[in-house]
């Protein structure tokens, strides 16, 4: 592994923390640099910071709402 990737894996601290807590990721590292997007993706999912997560969690908070706006009725 070079030291841009291990740069690029230190400055991006979603990626670090899982790389810490999956230390086997590190492995497919070393064989094929290019697996570096593919964890970032990992990393993402695990952490729930994707998109489409974000809009998960705002449907869930307008439906908390909406159910403490029925009760309060």
């Amino acid at each position: 592994m070079t030291t841009e990737t291990i740069n690029k894996i230190r400055k991006n601290s979603i990626l670090y923390s899982y790389l810490r807590d999956n230390s086997y990721q590190y492995r497919y590292l070393y064989r094929d640099e290019t697996y570096l997007k593919r964890i970032e993706q990992l990393a993402k999912e695990y952490y729930k910071v994707r998109p489409i997560d974000k809009i998960e969690h705002l449907k869930d908070n307008i439906g908390l709402i909406n159910t403490f706006l029925s009760v309060m009725e």
